[in-house]
């Protein structure tokens, strides 16, 4: 069961950062706050993560989020996995490249 409720909490918790926030870096509470505002959510406490730390730290590990702390809490910032998001950064990063090489050049 326990499995079962984590999986369930980590794809809630993922889809409002994901959806409501993007990849842009957010306290990792609001979105928890986002997340417990539905009534229908799973508790924290029947999963395998007794703390919001312990799972951003999870997130983090499995190269789902981004997480830092600062000494105004826990951030969090989505990493985007889709391959359409993917080829999109990768295209913008060769058009990036291909301009400073043609300035380059130009000088």
């Amino acid at each position: 069961f326990v499995s079962d409720f984590s999986r369930d909490f980590e794809r809630g918790y993922l889809e409002i950062l994901s959806h409501r926030h993007g990849t842009k870096r957010v306290k990792a509470n609001l979105v928890y706050q986002e997340y417990i505002a539905d009534k229908n959510h799973v508790h924290m406490n029947s999963t395998a993560w007794s703390t919001l730390t312990g799972f951003i730290q999870h997130l983090s590990r499995d190269g789902k989020a981004i997480v830092d702390e600062t000494e105004k809490g826990w951030f969090i910032q989505y990493i985007d996995r889709d391959p359409k998001v993917i080829a999109k950064q990768a295209e913008n990063e060769r058009r990036k490249i291909a301009e400073i090489s043609e300035e380059a050049r130009n000088q």
